[in-house]
């Protein structure tokens, strides 16, 4: 447990120590003025030797130079399922705590993280910050636990796994008579509604539109001078396979190299944005996943690497060491970091960054005035 909470503060204290020497103490400027935006960009599936600059054999050039131009952890670590490490992102609370241990089932009652998690995204808000969610929650699907009721403006996407998408497509689903899955969109203080229905060609066109409307969203809080985080948690490379249309066929190495290649340009559409917004160099770029991968029958592709196990295969190191990329120009320098796993925070970095009101809430569990002298 010693170990453990000191990889946990080391993270922490990147970002801290660089941003107490570049801080301004001006009582006259805006409350938010000089806060880093935030930007987490989150895979789903995405195995550690997936990615060209983690050794993959498909080329992923915008990952690899976001990996250049930032910190590339090569020892970090997720939980082995969804919506344990996806709750552990947000709150920086352990699995244990949250009551997130695996993913729920249908039929279980309310599930998810409960109404008095407090996240990073309400953090962030209590802070000044606009928030937004273009993706994949499955923390919840009752009004209540949705990603507005926890901290977000506004979110757009789905709410449980991507494998409903499969669902109706299923010939003994469509005669049981059960609701097609669908795609839900909603802002704070409003009931989400439903936008459309959740295929599998649907699907296949919603990274697309996560990237496009992230990317609107960078340009229209940098245009505003507001400072913001925007969680991006993609569908790629979750089953049931597929890829947008554009990218089918596009590598040459099969239906999971698709994927990367449409994965990998996602990921350039979304640093583009805040290149283009002017605001690239007062971004943290956070890059993950959630979970391993593991090798799909047809679809020629999956690797963690050099480790052994895959996805869902504990306790081998396979099924739980992941990529991990952060990225802020100027305060965290370019470099591989190889030290013990950092545990299920990587959240908690950026918050140390945005504010003085955030370090006096600190996540729970973390200890932001002990940070400081971690390193």
């Amino acid at each position: 447990m010693k170990l453990y909470r000191r990889q946990i503060l080391i993270a922490a204290a990147l970002v801290l120590f660089a941003y107490s020497r570049t801080a301004r103490a001006d009582d006259q400027k805006p409350a938010t003025a000089g806060k880093p935006n935030i930007v987490f960009i989150l895979m789903d599936n995405v195995g550690w030797g997936d990615l060209s600059v983690y050794g993959g054999t498909v080329p992923t050039p915008r990952i690899d130079a976001l990996a250049r131009d930032g910190l590339r952890f090569s020892n970090y670590t997720v939980e082995l399922q969804c919506t344990p490490t996806r709750g552990a992102f947000l709150t920086g609370r352990l699995p244990v705590r949250t009551g997130t241990t695996r993913v729920p089932f249908p039929g279980e009652g309310k599930a998810g993280l409960a109404t008095w998690e407090y996240t990073i995204a309400e953090l962030l808000s209590d802070s000044g910050y606009a928030t937004a969610m273009y993706g994949k929650w499955h923390l919840g699907v009752d009004e209540g636990r949705l990603p507005t009721d926890q901290g977000f403006d506004e979110w757009w996407g789905i709410k449980n796994s991507s494998d409903e998408a499969g669902y109706s497509s299923y010939k003994m689903f469509r005669e049981m008579g059960y609701p097609v899955p669908q795609i839900w969109e909603g802002v704070k203080g409003q009931p989400s509604k439903s936008v459309g229905v959740l295929d599998i060609a649907a699907k296949n066109l919603m990274d697309q539109q996560i990237a496009q409307r992230t990317a609107a969203y960078i340009k229209k809080q940098a245009a505003a001078k507001k400072p913001f985080f925007v969680y991006v948690p993609f569908t790629q490379i979750h089953p049931p396979m597929g890829v947008n249309p554009e990218f089918l066929g596009k590598s040459g190495g099969g239906l999971y190299a698709d994927a990367l290649t449409e994965m990998d340009y996602r990921t350039g559409q979304i640093l583009d944005a805040l290149k283009e917004a002017g605001v690239a160099d007062n971004t943290i770029v956070v890059f993950s996943s959630d979970n391993a991968t593991a090798p799909f029958a047809g679809a020629a592709g999956g690797s963690n690497g050099p480790w052994r196990g895959n996805f869902f295969t504990p306790p081998y190191e396979g099924c739980y060491r992941v990529a991990a990329i952060v990225r802020w120009p100027g305060h965290i320098p370019a470099h591989d970091a190889r030290w013990p796993a950092l545990g299920k925070r990587l959240t908690s970095a950026p918050i140390s960054a945005t504010s003085t009101s955030a370090e006096r809430q600190p996540m729970p569990g973390i200890e932001s005035s002990s940070a400081s002298t971690a390193v």
